[in-house]
Order: C-alpha cells, then sequence, then structure tokens
C-alpha cells in the first residue's frame, strides 16, 4: 500500500467511527439532559399538619405543621390554652431534619389511605390531618378528621350493609360487612408526635407540660 494511502484510510476510518458514535450515543446522551433539566424544572413541594382540637381546658389545640420546597424542609409546633396563651417552637436553624423523609413514612403508613370518621371513643379531642404534595407537575391534597385513632385503629368493629333492591327475601341475612378498624390512624397519628430531631422533641414536650399545668 502506497504510504500517502495510510493517512487518509486513518482519517476514513476516524470519521466513519466519529459518525457511528454520533448516530448510536448523541440522540442517548440528549435524551438524558433535557430529562435531567425537566426534573430541575419541575415544582416539588410536601406539605404536613395535624392540628388536635381539644373540647376541655387547659390546651385548646396543637399543631405540628413541616413542609419541604424544592428541597429545603421548614417545620413548627404550636400550642395554644384556653387563656389564650401561645407558644411556637421552630426548628432550630443548625439542625437539618429531612421533611421529605417524613413524607414518605406517612406514605407508607397509609396516610392516603385514611377517610373521615364520626366522633367515636374518647372524642374530648378532634385529630384533622391535611396533607398536600406537588411532585414531577403531579398534584395531591387532602384532608382527614378523626377522633381517638386508638378507637379507630382497633376497636371499630364492622360495618353491616344490605342492599335492598337486590335481596330475595331469604337473602335478609346475608349482609355485606366492611373491616373499619384501621391501624393506620394511630400510626399516622404516631409519626407527627414523634417527629423532628431530639431537640426539637425536648422543646416540645417541655412546652406542653408547662401549659397543661398552667405555667
Amino acid at each position: 500500500m502506497p504510504r500517502q494511502v495510510v493517512p487518509i484510510f486513518v482519517i476514513v476510518m476516524t470519521l466513519l467511527f466519529a459518525a457511528i458514535a454520533y448516530v448510536e450515543f448523541f440522540p442517548t446522551e440528549t435524551q438524558r439532559l433535557r430529562e435531567v433539566a425537566r426534573m430541575k424544572a419541575s415544582p416539588s413541594q410536601i406539605y404536613a399538619r395535624m392540628l388536635v382540637r381539644y373540647d376541655k381546658p387547659p390546651v385548646y389545640e396543637e399543631e405540628w405543621s413541616m413542609q419541604d420546597v424544592e428541597g429545603v424542609s421548614t417545620y413548627q409546633y404550636r400550642i395554644r390554652s384556653y387563656d389564650g396563651k401561645q407558644i411556637t417552637i421552630t426548628a432550630p436553624p443548625h439542625e437539618v431534619y429531612d421533611v421529605s423523609f417524613f413524607w414518605g413514612k406517612l406514605d407508607q403508613d397509609g396516610v392516603w389511605q385514611l377517610v373521615n370518621r364520626p366522633p367515636r371513643g374518647d372524642t374530648h379531642a378532634t385529630y384533622t390531618v391535611y396533607v398536600k404534595q406537588i411532585i414531577d407537575f403531579k398534584h395531591g391534597e387532602r384532608t382527614i378528621t378523626f377522633t381517638d385513632p386508638h378507637y379507630w385503629a382497633t376497636t371499630a368493629g364492622r360495618q353491616y350493609t344490605i342492599d335492598l333492591s337486590k335481596s330475595k327475601p331469604g337473602d335478609l341475612l346475608k349482609m355485606q360487612s366492611t373491616q373499619l378498624a384501621d391501624p393506620h390512624y394511630q400510626t399516622v397519628v404516631d409519626d407527627f408526635l414523634t417527629f423532628g430531631p431530639p431537640q426539637f422533641r425536648a422543646k416540645v414536650a417541655d412546652v406542653q407540660a408547662r401549659v397543661r399545668e398552667g405555667k
């Protein structure tokens, strides 16, 4: 092979391999970069709140509220007494606690499966749980109200229904039943009650004791 042909052959093969690499990898890499850009541009917001309202003194209401907006977590606890005293504890500035991790636990523990329940069991306190998420342009939001999470978690019993339009005289005793007891009520409440780093929980326990003792 003549000496001058070798460089031309190398150049041709280099261009050929470059063209093949472009066709094979460039579309995939471009798609990946577009996906990364889309993820960065997509909103990421999660909110969770539990309000407990009491029908007798000394505590009127307690509220735990958490949010994570674009990766920045904030949270606070607020307690208010019947005599008008209110104390709010916010996240310690030097403490980092991942609200998104807490949100994942709420999701896993069935917060989206809870439904409103009528006053049953110990009705001196009413629980209202609120959750909202905006993740990757998908939105979800709900508010659930119930009393006595222990009752609804363990002793709610069963609910029986009869569809008279489809029943025959001999079928009236064949009723459909639904299990009302759902452990998720207690689990979700416990998630809120145990939320936060030790320093935050210690401050919450301190103000709870002070308000209940009337200090």
